[in-house]
């Protein structure tokens, strides 16, 4: 089936993770359906016709393609929301006009498609150099494990990563009124991290042509988008987590919409994730600039370097 191509092609970029492209010959014997397979592939983008070949068997798959979720069966998808319709088409979500006034923002932009409800699963992904499932979830302030964790992550005593980094400590009270603005706000979303349905952090994803971090960088696109990080549980942090949390913020961006061109990120400049954030991510050190509260780093993720260079295993 296709879906068995899909998965056997999975195991192939976990395998040979380092290469672009790989060539791939079709056995017209032990295949009954190739012709479908062939169809399936081609017209996915998962591959292409070899150029020279004259009998037209010879196709190379595309690494990047498997990753930006070409030909994904929905049961496999890392990306969990939107669930497609069965009958009607959704995605991507259609481009028309809105605009966001505020303290520090101005600004025309699309339309953003509505949120899933609180407690919907976002993205979810096997990584195979920790062992684990790793999934993000809307966050959902009324679901009592969630605010507990939050809060507590909040009011760590670790405070320069996370009260210098976040500036959200406080009561109870504090933390429902920023989490009801998030949900209340269209261009931001709030989730939590969790490895193997464990609680392990804290995410937000925004679109940043409305962002008040738009207003000091410009030149932001339409649909490029930012993320944020908070790791809240000393047993989940480490290399490897950590460098497969913050790229699977990094791709689910690039997955919710195919016309993100950059994810970028603005961690203040002092802090000691900074030179992890630059060792683990094909990003780009833009530069550093001046927010109200923080001088920060400009990092710029570019969709085609990170599906070239991602660490996505």
């Amino acid at each position: 089936t296709v879906e068995d191509v899909w998965a056997a092609l999975y195991a192939l970029w976990i395998r040979y993770k380092d290469e672009e492209v790989l060539p791939l010959a079709l056995d017209l014997e032990s295949l009954k359906n190739i012709h479908e397979i062939r169809y399936y592939l081609i017209h996915t983008g998962l591959a292409f016709e070899a150029p020279e070949d004259d009998n037209k068997q010879d196709l190379l798959v595309v690494r990047a393609a498997l990753w930006q979720g070409a030909g994904a069966p929905l049961s496999r998808h890392w990306l969990r929301t939107p669930v497609p319709h069965p009958s009607i088409s959704t995605f991507p979500f259609p481009f028309y006009t809105s605009f966001t006034r505020g303290p520090n923002v101005l600004t025309t932009h699309p339309r953003r498609p509505p949120k899933p409800t609180p407690g919907a699963s976002l993205y979810f992904r096997y990584i195979f150099a920790v062992g684990e499932t790793l999934e993000f979830v809307h966050i959902d302030a009324n679901n009592p494990e969630h605010f507990e964790a939050y809060t507590r992550w909040q009011n760590s005593e670790r405070w320069v990563l996370v009260n210098v980094g976040w500036r959200e400590r406080g009561p109870d009270e504090k933390h429902r009124a920023y989490l009801a603005e998030r949900l209340a706000d269209p261009h931001i979303m709030g989730f939590v991290v969790k490895w193997n349905g464990q609680l392990a952090g804290y995410g937000e994803m925004a679109w940043v042509k409305e962002d008040h971090m738009g207003t000091y960088v410009g030149g932001l696109g339409d649909y490029d988008q930012g993320t944020h990080l908070l790791i809240g549980e000393e047993r989940f942090r480490g290399r490897h987590r950590f460098t497969a949390v913050i790229t699977s913020m990094k791709h689910m961006c690039f997955l919710r919409d195919p016309r993100t061109e950059i994810v970028v990120g603005e961690p203040r400049a002092d802090l000691p994730i900074v030179p992890r954030l630059k060792a683990f991510l094909p990003q780009e050190f833009n530069r550093e600039f001046e927010l109200p509260h923080k001088r920060a780093v400009y990092f710029v993720l570019r969709r085609e370097r990170f599906f070239q260079a991602a660490i996505l295993y």
